[in-house]
């Protein structure tokens, strides 16, 4: 973790709070995305159990993900991260 973004999470790698600062939120998403595989395809149940073990707002997250472009989302709520090729 780097120095910018662990001021926002507690010793046991929770997230104490979501960034407000565009900069800080996308590193915190990024830090939390790194436990998604890129070729994994994830129904909406599994992120949730994935984003649970850093906050409870797995909703808030899951949206601010697709925001910046961190996950793409189908119509039947499957996830899976956004590679930019």
């Amino acid at each position: 973790m780097t120095k910018q973004i662990d001021q926002f999470f507690n010793p046991d790698g929770t997230l104490i709070s979501i960034p407000v600062k565009s900069a800080k939120k996308i590193a915190v998403l990024l830090h939390i995305a790194q436990e998604l595989s890129p070729t994994t395809k994830y129904p909406e149940k599994e992120l949730n159990a994935i984003i649970a073990k850093y906050h409870d707002d797995t909703a808030a997250i899951r949206r601010y993900m697709i925001e910046y472009g961190i996950l793409e989302r189908d119509g039947e709520s499957v996830y899976w991260v956004f590679v930019n090729s």
